[in-house]
């Protein structure tokens, strides 16, 4: 009748494999590593989104970008 109304009791930790604790420690790292490349991925992506178009506009592989384009459509 004890077991009836108890909690079930957690197993020791000198119960529990090293193998487990280890494969936990693993997995555990794995996720921590995987959720800072999507928080940096985020962060990269919104970067872009806020200076992409001036440094596009302002890139150092056009001529004079400070001046931009002197052509009209049509007419050089």
């Amino acid at each position: 009748m004890g077991g009836l109304f108890s909690a079930p009791k957690m197993p020791q930790p000198a119960a529990i494999a090293p193998e487990t604790t280890a494969a936990q420690a693993r997995q555990e790292a794995r996720l921590a590593e995987e959720e800072r490349q999507q928080q940096a991925q985020l962060a990269s992506q919104r970067r872009a989104r806020q200076y992409g178009g001036q440094r596009m506009l302002l890139s150092k592989d056009r001529e004079d970008a400070q001046m931009g384009v002197q052509t009209t459509l049509g007419v050089e």
